[in-house]
């Protein structure tokens, strides 16, 4: 299964960013007898935002495309002509992300870019009175250290959080007692905060975690945002999606995130088996209307006869080990709704409910929220202990998703926030 255009998007800004580092480090290491303090600083500016402009292209963005634009000219142009102004070029580009953030409805970036142009003015008045940008430096690191703290309230993520508390006060202490060190005791702030973070998320999925997800805001939806165990320790949960969200994307995103233990099973329904990359060990039932497939590897089902889906679950069940923690997932009910009325369907979803709940498995409901009513919604809703809803909507021109989490079992409620 490829990679959602979410993840994939926020994964090449953060290879952008990452190169124009990379390459604005060796130009530094290469040039650092020929280089004065200033010009160090404008490679940097430059870095800085041939990143945004990765980020612009890539989301879409073209306020943040030609910022990044403009602050690479103006800091080109006033270290040829007026060397000492070359912070307008931060200036310049912390303008316009806080912009960007705001026509985006976006607090999360609009920071960001307060906290950039409050350096580039600091890092400008610095220069001004005293003739260099070292005096600055302290700034920029408690600045960094706020984008820490900014990033974890927007991921909802507690240890870059008090990453970014311990590098402000990094920044402070070894300025004010031991300055020759600050950088390499920043150094070692940011290894040991990026060791704690991966040890964070990987007991909150229960496996290692992906570069993906260790660097992508677009899996927080249901991997931080919803469940703070792994999925085998939750029986019923019910991940709702309305817009252009698609439901093998999803599926996938579950069974990715499955402990070794879990013996995954596949219900599905519109999205049909072809759509997943399937290891032959999963078993897998189609409930479709769909004919002549008795040939592929998996079990067909009509969705008119919802007593063959639970035949086809007590039978497979039964042919499981005892230590493996069965898994069963699907998007079968979008298929067999349709085909019930209010009462069958009642009985045959809190019935599948409460075996789960027994028998102490779990099965995970993906149901498309759009194309049902709302009491057949509030049905699946009723028998869930963890419900994790996510939308696409329209917002002035640009697709927007949002996620919603109502989770029992670790007392988790939110309203629609963006991801």
């Amino acid at each position: 299964m490829k990679m959602s255009n979410n993840t994939r998007e926020e994964m090449l800004v953060w290879v952008g960013f990452a190169v124009s580092f990379a390459i604005a480090f060796f130009v530094i290491i290469l040039g650092r007898e020929q280089l004065m303090m200033d010009q160090v600083w404008a490679i940097w500016t430059i870095a800085m935002s041939t990143g945004f402009i990765s980020h612009g292209i890539w989301h879409r963005e073209r306020i943040m495309t030609f910022g990044g634009i403009l602050s690479i000219v103006v800091t080109l142009f006033s270290l040829v002509f007026a060397a000492l102004l070359f912070p307008m070029g931060w200036v310049v580009l912390g303008c316009v992300v806080a912009i960007s953030g705001f026509l985006s409805h976006s607090r999360f970036q609009s920071l960001i870019g307060v906290y950039i142009t409050l350096g580039g003015v600091i890092t400008l008045f610095s220069v001004c009175v005293t003739g260099s940008a070292l005096s600055a430096l302290l700034v920029w690191m408690v600045l960094s250290g706020l984008i820490f703290i900014t990033v974890a309230m927007e991921t909802k993520n507690p240890v870059v959080h008090f990453m970014g508390a311990c590098w402000i006060l990094v920044s402070v202490t070894s300025y004010i007692f031991y300055s020759e060190l600050m950088l390499s005791l920043l150094l070692v702030t940011f290894i040991a905060g990026t060791s704690a973070n991966f040890l964070y998320l990987y007991r909150l999925l229960g496996r290692t975690p992906k570069i993906a997800e260790i660097f992508s805001f677009a899996t927080r939806a249901l991997s931080l945002h919803g469940l703070k165990k792994p999925i085998d320790q939750y029986r019923v949960l019910a991940l709702l999606i309305r817009g252009n969200i698609g439901a093998e994307d999803v599926i996938h995103d579950v069974i990715t995130r499955l402990q070794p233990r879990c013996a995954p099973m596949l219900l599905l329904g519109p999205t049909a088996p072809m759509q997943l990359r399937i290891s032959d060990n999963v078993k897998v039932a189609w409930i479709t209307t769909v004919s002549e497939v008795s040939a592929q590897k998996f079990t067909t089902l009509s969705p008119e006869d919802p007593s063959s889906v639970s035949i086809f679950l007590n039978k497979s069940l039964e042919t499981l080990p005892s230590e493996v923690k069965p898994v069963i997932l699907g998007d079968f009910l979008d298929n067999m709704i349709p085909h019930m009325n209010e009462s069958t369907f009642y009985k045959f979803y809190s019935d599948l409910a409460s075996t789960a709940r027994t028998l102490n498995y779990t099965i995970v409901f993906i149901v498309k929220a759009d194309i049902h009513s709302e009491v057949e919604i509030n049905v699946v809703k009723r028998f869930a202990d963890v419900i994790i809803e996510n939308r696409e909507r329209e917002d002035k021109g640009k697709l927007v998703r949002e996620v919603r989490v109502s989770n029992l079992v670790d007392n988790i409620h939110t309203d629609w926030e963006k991801y």
